[in-house]
């Protein structure tokens, strides 16, 4: 029988409880000393009520055994294992700082849920993604991927934590002892995937959708789906997709939305294949950064966008809290930086004669500027002599030339049908500014779960110019796309990074400049206004009239 853990115990002969850490349903964290080795390490115990229980604890040995595979930078490593007196105890590195949990709830407020920058919520994906594709290739599923379980360290390191409920994603053969069935819901209601609210066989797409959902809670300050208890919660997400991040965080790149939106698709099928797969989509989405637009030291307060000062910048040197808190910022106002802005002329100085003019050094280096402005004229105009007489110029090694429009269809980002409202296509081309092309009517602006529908026009050849339209609902946002192959990419996300945007509150006409060669040009609405030929459960639709492309040339 085990007896209750006190500060000073001994476990094993070896390991002195100091303080707890942490406490959970099934078991206790403490803080203990490594006396064979001084170090600090944690230390997981089960509770005095379950410890009895055959299959909790049958369940925290298969942890022990689970968390002896996993070596990996971005999960907690194992150190030991003790059983004495009826008691296992698994014995794991001391993380010095907070779980995803406190730093979203420290960067809250009483009346805005906390929320993260792009580049920290990206940081954070990629580091449990790796830790998950290490799992899953030691045959192992998390099932209880939460902000709870994700420990920050004041270096920036991001670690995944607690395999209690792990399960094999295939038995071995004969293996009758599986403590998880697959037809009873486990984890936590807020972040299950589909599958295992239905109690389905499961791989690590399910981890996957259930790190999508954390990755979307860090960006948007709430989980998408919510309901009166937890059995609402966890049905919610059976019946419809999450709103999109689009018109939450409008300062992230679509990039990277998408990426969380795709991780979050109902079927499992439809997202990404491995967790593997998520880190490289990730590290993608990040690389062209002129897509983003809040620059990567986040927004001022002032700027009406959203602010960080994370603790994942190792820059920024946080104040220390006790415990198991990686530590909270520093609110208080960055020092005025007192470096000189240039070198200030000392006031006794040499004789006139023995000091150095710069004016005279500026002279060789003017003369280089004029000679350089010279040789580009002669080089411009070189290039501007070797045209074809049809106007064609080389960008880039990319041909491109006077181009017309050929063909117009409708787009949708989801490619789950044909399109929107296919048979009124022709209605943006007639000249008359009273018809108009729109979409169906949507329950709320951002297009429900499909955040967007498009246009697609196809030119005649690879070419540069300005998409015009007239936008007949209000507010309105809209992003631009072009692909330079011949065929329209089949996904959103194969056509890459937006070239260009636009957003009004009022109706009237947008003007996208694309000064990118395009085979093929994608208008999205992301965004549109209530329209009265509309119901009142869905008053939402885009209208658009008179959508055309001028060639450069």
């Amino acid at each position: 029988m085990a007896t209750t853990q006190y500060p000073d115990d001994l476990i094993g002969g070896r390991y002195r409880l100091t303080a707890p850490i942490a406490s959970g349903g099934m078991a206790d964290v403490w803080r203990a000393q490594d006396l064979t080795l001084g170090r600090e390490v944690a230390i997981k115990l089960l509770r005095k009520n379950v410890v009895d229980d055959p299959v909790v604890a049958e369940r925290f040995r298969r942890e022990a055994r689970a968390l002896a595979k996993l070596t990996h930078p971005n999960i907690v490593p194992l150190y030991d294992t003790v059983q004495e007196n009826g008691q296992v105890a698994l014995v794991m590195r001391y993380i010095n700082g907070m779980s995803l949990r406190e730093l979203l709830d420290e960067k809250g407020s009483h009346d805005r849920p906390g929320v993260l920058s792009v580049h920290t919520t990206v940081h954070i994906g990629r580091a449990i993604a790796a830790a998950l594709a290490k799992a899953h290739a030691e045959n192992l599923v998390h099932r209880d991927i939460k902000p709870g379980n994700i420990l920050i360290m004041p270096n920036g390191d991001v670690l995944l934590t607690d395999f209690g409920i792990a399960k094999p994603l295939k038995a071995s053969e004969g293996d009758d002892t599986d403590l998880t069935r697959t037809d009873i819901m486990m984890g936590t209601a807020k972040y299950l995937s589909p599958e295992q609210v239905q109690g389905r066989a499961l791989d690590g797409r399910a981890d996957m959708y259930a790190l999508g959902l954390v990755l979307y809670e860090c960006l948007a300050g709430n989980v998408p789906f919510k309901g009166e208890n937890d059995q609402a919660t966890a049905v919610a997400r059976l019946s419809r997709d999450p709103t999109p991040l689009q018109g939450l965080r409008p300062d992230a790149p679509s990039t990277v939305l998408s990426v969380v939106h795709r991780m979050l698709r109902r079927k499992p099928e439809n997202r990404y294949q491995s967790c593997t797969e998520v880190v490289v989509a990730l590290q993608s989405a990040m690389e062209n950064l002129h897509d983003a637009i809040t620059p990567a030291e986040g927004l001022t307060p002032s700027s009406g966008g959203y602010s960080e000062r994370t603790a994942l910048d190792p820059l920024i040197q946080p104040k220390q809290r006790p415990s198991l808190s990686v530590v909270q910022q520093d609110n208080t106002p960055v020092p005025r930086d007192r470096t000189p802005r240039g070198n200030a002329r000392p006031k006794t100085t040499l004789p006139k004669k023995q000091q150095t003019s710069t004016k005279k050094n500026y002279i060789p280096i003017a003369m280089l500027l004029i000679a350089s402005m010279v040789m580009a004229g002669f080089l411009w105009k070189g290039l501007q002599n070797t045209n074809s007489t049809s106007g064609t110029t080389v960008i880039n090694k990319v041909a491109v030339g006077p181009v017309s429009v050929v063909a117009m269809h409708s787009y949708d980002p989801n490619g789950d049908d044909g399109g929107e409202n296919e048979s009124m296509i022709p209605l943006l081309t007639d000249n008359n500014p009273d018809t108009a092309w729109t979409t169906v009517c949507y329950g709320n602006q951002y297009f429900g779960s499909k955040g967007g529908v498009g246009i697609v026009l196809q030119l005649s050849g690879m070419g540069l110019g300005t998409l015009t339209t007239t936008f007949k609902t209000a507010p309105w946002n809209a992003e631009v796309y072009v692909s330079q192959s011949e065929a329209v990419p089949a996904t959103l996300n194969d056509w890459g990074l937006r070239v260009a945007d636009g957003f009004s509150a009022n109706a009237g006409v947008g003007t996208f400049k694309i000064d990118q060669p395009a085979h093929n040009v994608l208008l999205v609405l992301r965004e549109v206004g209530r329209s009265s030929t509309c119901s009142n459960n869905n008053p939402f639709k885009g209208v658009l009239s008179d959508l055309s492309f001028t060639s450069a040339q």
